[in-house]
C-alpha cells in the first residue's frame, strides 16, 4: 500500500520545486504514513508514501534501477506485483542485478521489455516510470483497475497522483467541475477514464499513458476477449477452483500474512477457506478472520436494497470449520455519525461524493478496528460481479431494459435523475439531463463489448450485461473500497479481481454460470470447503446500521448546512423541497430514498467545500 504523486514539465526546470510534490504527498499520508521518498530531476519531481508494515523488505521508493548496459529508469509503485520473484529470476539470468523486491523488479522489467513490461506483471498496481534517456513518462494501472491513478495536463506537462486530492494540491491544477463532470458524478456508473474534475482523467484499467515532448497518448495493454468455451460444467468448476486457489495464494504474499474479512457468506468464506489451506501448506497460520456487526445483532430497521442479516453465527461457523483465529468486532451505529469521520468521508472515498455512504463508512470503521491486528486483509468483494450474481438477473424487464441493469433493477426506488437526486433543483436536473447522459454512455459501452460470432441471442445479451457490470460497476466499487481502507492504513486485496479468473468466466455461457442458482459455479467450486449452512445461505449485504434515529440525525445535519447562506450546495438543491423533507414524518417505506437524498446533499456540500471546486454549469 502506498501513494504516488508527481509533476512533469518539459518547459520548466523543476529542480527547485520539491515542495510542490511534498504538498501533494501530504494529501496521501493515510495511504503511506510511515515513509516518504522524493525523486527530483530537471523535468520531473515525483514522490511516494509507504506503510512500513506492508512494505517491509522493499527498496525505498522511488526506485532507480540500472540495466546491464548502464541505462537507468526511476519507478514508483502503489500496490503489489505478485509474480516479482519469478520475474526477478528471469531478469537476473539476463544480467540484471537486484537488492530489493517488487518495485525494483518492475523497474528492471521496464529496462528489459520497455513499455510492454506491464504485460509481464501480475498484481494490483499503479505504476509511474520515468525514462530520462528517452524523456518519457509512463503511467500504468493493473488490468482490472483495482489501484487508482489520476492525471491532469498542467503547463508544459502534467501532474499525477493516486487520488484526485493529490492533483488538486498542485498550484496549477484545475478545480473546475462543469456539467459533464456533474453528470458523471450523478450517473450511478463509472465511465472508463473519466474523472469528475474538468481536464482530469483516470488511467484506464489495463491501460497506460505515455507522455513525451510530443504529447500524451493512451492505450490499453489488456482487455477482455471473446472466445468459445470448450469446457463442460465439471471441467469448468475444477478450473474455477484452480484459478481461485492460485489467486488467493498469490495475494496472501510471503512477508506479511494478511487476515480475511469474513461475513459468513459464500464469497468471503471461500476466500478464507482457501487462505487457511494455503497457510497450512506453508506451515504458517492460523489465519486471522474478522467479522463486523452492530449491537443486538439486528438487521438494519429501514427497508432498502442494502439490508443485512446477522453475519456473526455464520462467520463463527466458518472460522471454526477452517481453524481460524476469529475476531468479532461490534460497532456502535453512532460511530457512523461521528463528526470527524463524517467530515473526512468524501476525502476517504477518493474524493467521490456518494448517495449511500453508509456502506463505505461501515467498511472504514471495520478497517479502523482491525488495523490494530492486521494491516493487510483479503476480502470477498466483487464476487457478485465476477460470478454474475446481479440485481434483477432473473427479471426479463431488467434484462431487456435499454440502460444499465443495476439502474433498471432499482428504478422503482430511484428518482428519475438518479440515486440521491430527489432534492435537486428541477431546472438543474433538466439542464444536466442525467438520463440522456446515461443513455449515451450505455450505448457507447455496448459498442465495446467483445462478442462471439453466431452466439445465441440470449447468451449474447447476458454477455453484454456481464461486461457492463465489469466496466461500470466493478471499478466504482474497487475505488470506494480502496479509498476507505487506505484512509485507515489497511491494504485490501481482492482475490476475485484476478484477470485470469475474469477472462475465463467471461466466456463461460450464461446457462452454465447460473446453473445451480446465483453464483452456482462458485458454490460448486467451494463445495468441499464450507459448511452446508454457508453454502446454502441466502445472499446478505454488508451491514450498514441504518435506523430511524440515523435518518433524524441526518435531517438535523442537513438543516444546519442549509441554514448557512454560504453553503455551496444551496445553489444545487430545491430549498422548499428540502424544507418539506426535513419536516415530513418518518415513513419506513420511503426511508431508503429519503436517506440517499439527504446523504448526497451533505456529501456534495462537504466535497465542494473541501476541494474548493468551482462549478461552471
Amino acid at each position: 500500500m502506498g501513494g504516488i504523486a508527481g509533476w512533469l514539465d518539459f518547459e520548466r526546470d523543476l529542480s527547485t520545486y520539491r515542495g510542490v510534490v511534498l504538498a501533494q504527498l501530504g494529501t496521501l499520508a493515510p495511504r503511506g504514513p510511515d515513509d516518504e521518498g522524493v525523486f527530483v530531476a530537471p523535468h520531473l519531481v515525483a514522490g511516494h508514501r509507504a506503510r512500513a508494515v506492508v512494505e517491509r523488505g522493499r527498496a525505498k521508493q522511488p526506485v532507480t534501477a540500472r540495466g546491464p548496459g548502464g541505462e537507468q529508469v526511476t519507478l514508483l509503485l502503489d500496490g503489489q506485483v505478485y509474480n516479482w520473484r519469478d520475474l526477478r529470476a528471469e531478469l537476473a539470468a539476463a544480467g540484471h542485478e537486484f537488492t530489493g523486491g517488487d518495485a525494483e523488479t518492475a523497474a528492471h522489467a521496464y529496462l528489459r521489455w520497455g513499455s510492454a513490461f506491464a504485460e509481464r506483471l501480475d498484481g494490483m498496481f499503479a505504476i509511474v516510470v520515468w525514462d530520462a534517456d528517452r524523456e518519457r513518462l509512463l503511467l500504468v494501472r493493473d488490468r482490472l483497475g483495482v489501484k487508482p491513478l489520476f492525471y491532469q495536463r498542467v503547463g508544459g506537462g502534467l501532474t499525477f497522483g493516486s487520488e484526485p486530492k493529490a492533483l488538486l494540491a498542485h498550484p496549477l491544477a484545475t478545480r473546475e467541475v462543469d456539467a459533464e463532470g456533474l453528470r458523471e458524478l450523478l450517473a450511478f456508473t463509472s465511465t472508463p477514464g473519466r474523472a469528475v474534475f474538468r481536464h482530469m482523467r483516470r488511467v484506464l484499467p489495463g491501460g497506460a499513458v505515455e507522455v513525451t515532448r510530443d504529447g500524451v497518448t493512451e492505450h490499453r495493454y489488456w482487455e477482455l476477449t471473446a472466445a468459445p468455451h470448450p469446457d463442460d460444467r465439471e471441467t469448468t468448476i475444477a478450473r474455477v477452483r484452480e484459478l481461485l486457489d492460485a489467486s488467493v495464494a498469490r495475494q496472501l504474499g510471503a512477508d506479511t500474512p494478511p487476515g480475511v474479512l469474513l461475513s459468513g457468506g459464500v464469497d468471503s468464506s471461500t476466500v478464507a477457506a482457501l487462505a487457511a489451506r494455503e497457510l497450512a501448506r506453508r506451515g504458517a497460520g492460523p489465519l486471522r478472520t474478522y467479522t463486523i456487526g452492530y449491537p443486538g445483532g439486528a438487521a438494519p430497521s429501514t427497508p432498502g436494497p442494502m439490508r443485512s442479516a446477522e453475519d456473526a453465527p455464520f462467520a463463527a461457523a466458518v472460522a471454526a470449520h477452517i481453524g481460524a483465529e476469529h475476531t468479532y468486532l461490534e460497532l456502535d451505529p453512532a460511530e457512523l455519525l461521528d463528526p470527524v469521520a463524517r467530515g473526512s468521508a468524501v476525502a476517504a472515498q477518493q474524493d467521490m461524493p456518494v448517495a449511500a455512504p453508509q456502506f463505505p463508512a461501515s467498511l472504514r470503521l471495520l478497517c479502523r478496528h482491525i488495523g490494530a491486528h492486521s494491516n493487510v486483509v483479503l476480502a470477498g468483494e466483487q464476487a457478485d460481479t465476477v460470478f454474475a450474481s446481479f440485481m434483477g438477473m432473473d427479471d426479463p424487464a431488467v434484462i431487456g431494459a435499454n440502460t444499465y441493469p443495476w439502474i433498471a433493477a432499482t428504478r422503482d426506488r430511484l428518482p428519475p435523475a438518479g440515486l440521491g437526486t430527489g432534492l435537486f433543483a428541477p431546472d438543474l436536473l433538466a439542464k444536466l439531463d442525467v438520463p440522456g447522459y446515461l443513455a449515451d454512455a450505455y450505448h457507447t459501452d455496448l459498442a465495446r463489448v467483445p462478442r462471439l460470432d453466431g452466439e445465441d441471442p440470449t447468451e449474447a445479451r447476458m454477455r453484454e450485461i456481464y461486461f457492463l457490470h465489469l466496466q461500470g460497476w466493478q471499478e466504482f466499487g474497487c475505488a470506494l473500497d480502496d479509498g476507505v481502507s487506505a484512509a485507515e492504513g489497511v491494504e485490501l486485496r481482492w482475490p476475485y479481481c484476478d484477470h485470469r479468473l475474469v477472462q475465463y468466466l467471461y466466456n463461460v455461457p450464461w446457462s452454465m454460470k447460473t446453473s445451480g442458482g446465483p453464483k452456482g459455479l462458485l458454490r460448486a467450486a467451494a463445495a468441499d470447503l464450507l459448511p452446508a449452512s454457508v453454502l446454502n445461505r441466502a445472499p446478505s449485504q454488508f451491514p450498514t446500521g441504518r435506523s430511524p434515529a440515523y435518518v433524524q440525525a441526518l435531517r438535523r445535519e442537513a438543516a444546519d448546512v442549509l441554514s448557512d447562506p454560504h453553503a455551496p450546495v444551496r445553489r444545487l438543491v430545491d430549498l422548499p423541497a428540502v424544507q418539506r423533507a426535513l419536516r415530513a414524518p418518518f415513513e419506513p417505506a420511503r426511508a431508503w430514498r429519503d436517506l440517499t437524498d439527504l446523504e448526497l446533499v451533505l456529501q456534495l456540500n462537504q466535497w465542494l467545500t473541501s476541494t474548493a471546486a468551482r462549478l461552471s454549469l
